[in-house]
């Protein structure tokens, strides 16, 4: 494996891993991670004048966007649901007080 591919493992295993305790981290790291990748690329590119990404690269270009974009509707989803108890919270205090 090269170093991008090994490094696009890694960001994938991050975006797996992430959970509410240990988001930050993690979102961080597969984030750095990323932007260390795309180095590489350039370096690569700016030495040999092209770059030409391996099946594997390609391959976990698309799994990682995927899984990004699962982790962003997971977290969107979870926030829904804080929202609406949040608002069923409000509601039954709003009854609390008129019942008085």
């Amino acid at each position: 494996m090269t170093k991008i591919e090994n490094i696009l493992d890694e960001v994938y295993k991050d975006l797996t891993e992430l959970t509410e305790e240990n988001f930050n981290q993690k979102f961080i790291s597969a984030k750095l991670k990323m932007q260390k990748a795309m180095e590489i690329k350039s370096q690569n590119s700016s030495k040999l004048g092209f770059f030409t990404p391996s099946k594997k690269i390609v391959q976990m270009a698309k799994l990682i966007s995927e899984k990004y974009d699962n982790v962003t509707k997971d977290w969107a989803n979870k926030l829904k649901l804080v929202q609406k108890e949040i608002e069923l919270s409000q509601n039954q205090k709003k009854m609390t007080i008129y019942n008085r």
